[in-house]
């Protein structure tokens, strides 16, 4: 009796992959690493490329580096946010 159900239950050990099953999985695999390429190239650009400033930009950053020496008495001269701030003030010419 156990002879009919054993080819039978052989078929179940290993799952059948067809291959437009396995044609898919190629197919994400690439797409995923295409859009991780893209991704990549996009951040260097931005790197490259700065935005450009609009007036509302320029009108804050001059704001924050006009108050800067308040900002210094509040937090203190060697606090890593005024020296950051510092150094985009100098950068930025204010």
């Amino acid at each position: 009796m156990t002879a009919p159900t054993a080819p039978l239950a052989a078929q179940d050990i290993a799952p059948i992959i067809s291959p437009g099953q396995a044609a898919e999985g190629i197919f994400n695999r690439s797409r995923m690493e295409e859009q991780a390429r893209r991704q990549r190239e996009g951040k260097a650009a931005q790197v490259a490329r700065p935005a450009a400033l609009t007036r509302q930009d320029i009108a804050r950053q001059k704001r924050f580096c006009d108050n800067r020496p308040a900002l210094r008495e509040k937090y203190g001269s060697d606090d890593a946010r005024i020296l950051k701030l510092d150094s985009l003030c100098a950068a930025a010419g204010y």
